[in-house]
């Protein structure tokens, strides 16, 4: 199985005859910065794509992502390095819209990268405040200490 690094992930599926079909995807920060996230700072992601294609118009497609992405810390701001995992079997709504009938190519890049987002961690923060910069959260705590005096100053008594 060849492993390609790519930011679009397209298969020739026209020529396909009936078996199974294996293809491997390595994403980088190439990938999500061709979708203008900035959110993702870096990655390495493995993807797998297996068509097993039953005759001319059935197709099983399975795909399965692994792998880490950086994103920052919604705590101190700093690298925060995340697994990612994923896999699914296309439904046919799925499968036609990746499909591109004048090309005869299937291009999985928009699946790929729409349930790599849904598999980010809503809350994305070090697993222990002590492995946060300190001196970030020393600020943090600081400007928080300052807004509440603020507040409790304007309240009437």
């Amino acid at each position: 199985m060849e492993q390609m690094e790519n930011t679009r992930l397209r298969v020739a599926v026209k020529t396909l005859s009936k078996g199974t079909y294996d293809y491997a995807f390595r994403l980088n920060r190439d990938f999500f910065s061709s979708f203008e996230n900035a959110d993702i700072l870096d990655a390495a992601l493995d993807t797998e794509i297996k068509i097993c294609k039953t005759d001319e118009q059935e197709s099983i497609i399975t795909v399965k992502i692994t792998g880490t992405l950086v994103v920052l810390c919604d705590r101190c701001l700093d690298k925060l390095t995340v697994p990612v995992s994923f896999e699914s079997t296309l439904e046919e709504e799925e499968i036609l819209e990746c499909l591109n009938d004048f090309t005869g190519q299937m291009d999985f890049t928009q699946y790929v990268y729409d349930n790599i987002c849904l598999a980010i961690p809503i809350k994305r923060v070090h697993e222990s405040e002590k492995d946060c910069d300190q001196e970030m959260l020393r600020i943090w705590k600081q400007a928080s200490v300052q807004e509440k005096n603020r507040i409790t100053n304007l309240l009437p008594d």
